[in-house]
């Protein structure tokens, strides 16, 4: 439901501020509605220790696409679902143990082919059959 356009500059350096640097690149994201009419725009930089031989422009804009779906897929869902960054724990092994434990049920709801996490979460909270989850 959105209109995404995208813009990439890849320039070779050397390593002379970051060891091991090859390329270093500009990505700008322009986003909106299906209308054409842009809603916001984010710009981007990176460098990769990748020469533009094995890495073109596509390859790093695959990369750069790969790398948000990560985002997407755990970390926002872990501040969405489970309200992760309101979480008072900062000391000790706890804050740790506590995102483990948020990663495992993440994990088994996937594993149990449920899609909506947070509808999992309900199934799970508004049901005393903790099996419900996995449709037994």
């Amino acid at each position: 439901g959105r209109a995404e356009r995208r813009t990439i500059r890849v320039t070779g350096c050397d390593d002379t501020l970051f060891p091991g640097a090859r390329q270093v690149f500009r990505l700008r994201r322009d986003t909106g509605g299906l209308d054409g009419i842009r809603t916001s725009k984010q710009i981007i930089h990176g460098i990769v220790s990748l020469d533009a031989t094995q890495a073109g422009p596509q390859h790093l804009n695959a990369y750069v696409r790969g790398h948000w779906s990560v985002e997407t897929r755990l970390h926002w869902t872990r501040d969405v679902t489970f309200n992760e960054d309101d979480s008072q724990l900062r000391t000790g092994a706890a804050p740790r143990n506590v995102a483990a434990m948020r990663n495992l049920a993440l994990n088994t709801f996937r594993l149990a082919g449920r899609a909506n996490i947070a509808h999992a979460r309900r199934d799970l909270h508004d049901r005393a059959d903790t099996f419900a989850v996995y449709d037994i």
